[in-house]
């Protein structure tokens, strides 16, 4: 469908979702703090990251000519990130357990590898090292558990065998965020950013949307509407993702006055999306 906006009110609404994505980051620091969950305080490294990983998604953003591939990468990163953070607070305990341990199985193994500036005459010594030191850590009680969990021989597997779509329907079952969020950020994130991280040449031409059908990448002022109009949107879609992992915080953690300045905020990044899409809100799900 073609953008009816002008150029320079699309504009005026990327400054807006901007302002509001960066408002939301600035939260993460002052709520941390603030968590009395003991399961919250020990996933909240995902929530931290997904600052750093935005404050760059930031940079990228306001370069919309030039970064739209890049972009959606670290979209992707930010929105896998929440998901974990949510998905990791609401699932069964041994799921939770294999989410705590697998740095620790992830450690062993890296732990085999010889040192990348060892002398490579000395290579068979150096593996052999590195054995002992392996033989010596699966004596530690944690180390033998997220062996058990994970594999002392396979040394890549994922912390869970449940695909983000798993993931986001845990979150849907849940019932108390906003799931349609998740669902709407890996439709239109997930599978772009794999593409582009992996280099194929649709990846490689998500700035200029030479497959999408009926757009023509020649046409300028449409391409630079486009970019504006989708890096608006991956703004406003990632910082409510985020006012819903303060949501979940909000249940045990007395953070009332930052959550309703978020509030507020999502309040206007929702209605400001359907401004963006040029559609109505025609929904009756709460979002409070």
């Amino acid at each position: 469908m073609p953008i009816t906006h002008s150029l320079e009110h699309l504009k005026n609404l990327h400054q807006e979702a901007v302002l509001f994505f960066k408002a939301e980051l600035s939260m993460i620091k002052a709520i941390l703090p603030k968590i009395t969950d003991d399961r919250i305080a020990k996933t909240a490294t995902l929530l931290l990251s997904s600052g750093h990983t935005g404050t760059a998604l930031l940079q990228l953003a306001t370069q919309t000519d030039s970064f739209a591939s890049e972009t959606v990468m670290l979209a992707r990163s930010f929105m896998e990130k929440l998901t974990n953070f949510c998905y990791a607070n609401i699932c069964d305990e041994q799921e939770y357990r294999a989410f705590i341990l697998h740095p620790v199985y992830k450690q062993f193994h890296n732990m085999g590898l010889p040192d990348m500036g060892a002398d490579p005459y000395l290579w068979k010594d150096n593996f052999e090292a590195c054995k002992r030191r392996q033989e010596q850590l699966k004596k530690i009680d944690i180390v033998k558990e997220a062996l058990t969990i994970f594999s002392e021989t396979k040394s890549n597997l994922n912390w869970t065998k449940r695909t983000m779509a798993q993931r986001i329907d845990a979150i849907e079952k849940y019932g108390k965020l906003f799931d349609m969020l998740f669902v709407l950020s890996k439709y239109h994130y997930y599978s772009d950013a794999s593409e582009a991280l992996h280099g194929s040449l649709y990846g490689c031409t998500l700035n200029i949307g030479a497959f999408e059908p009926g757009f023509n990448p020649t046409n300028q002022k449409a391409l630079e509407k486009r970019s504006l109009k989708d890096t608006t949107c991956v703004l406003l879609h990632l910082g409510m993702m985020l006012h819903e992992c303060f949501k979940l915080i909000s249940y045990s953690a007395d953070i009332k006055e930052i959550y309703g300045h978020s509030y507020t905020n999502f309040s206007h990044a929702l209605n400001l999306l359907f401004h963006v899409l040029e559609k109505k809100i025609e929904t009756n799900k709460a979002i409070s």
